[in-house]
């Protein structure tokens, strides 16, 4: 009697499961309340204050 051929096998791939290790890591948490009251600034002022931008100073010259 012949042997069977074995049926395939069906492969199910799991792309959350395969990939989870490049995404979920652990995140340094930055505490922006203890920030604002140590003077941190998200944006330093005075670097895009009024005088620095040209279409403000030619307008206030030309009036």
């Amino acid at each position: 009697m012949a042997k069977r051929k074995a049926l395939p096998q069906i492969e199910q791939h799991n792309f959350v499961a395969k990939h989870m290790h490049e995404v979920n890591r652990s995140q340094v948490f930055t505490d922006r309340k203890k920030d604002l009251k140590r003077g941190y600034q998200k944006h330093k002022q005075g670097r895009n204050s009024m005088e620095d931008r040209l279409f403000y100073w030619v307008s206030y010259t030309l009036c």
